[in-house]
């Protein structure tokens, strides 16, 4: 039975796969902190969101309400008028 044929190359090639394997788990450390503070930034966004709603529909109100008191005081004045 021949010898088994050695591969020359393999030693490097056991040094630059454990290179890829050590800067995938540290690109996956990265990725996973990225997820965290985007999660966080859209938690803080869904806040202000809520506040930009809240604050138009305020705003429509009070448009709303001074039109008719525009439409009330003009009504009333020509209502009274000789």
């Amino acid at each position: 039975m021949a010898p088994a044929i050695e591969n020359p190359y393999e030693e490097r090639q056991t040094l630059l796969l454990e290179r890829i394997i050590k800067n995938v788990d540290l690109l996956n450390d990265a990725l996973q902190e990225l997820n965290r503070s985007v999660a966080e930034i859209n938690n803080h966004n869904q806040e202000i969101t809520i506040v930009a709603e809240m604050w138009n529909g305020y705003h429509r109100n009070v448009e709303f309400n001074l039109q008719n008191m525009e439409t009330g005081a003009a009504g009333g004045a020509s209502a009274h008028a000789p």
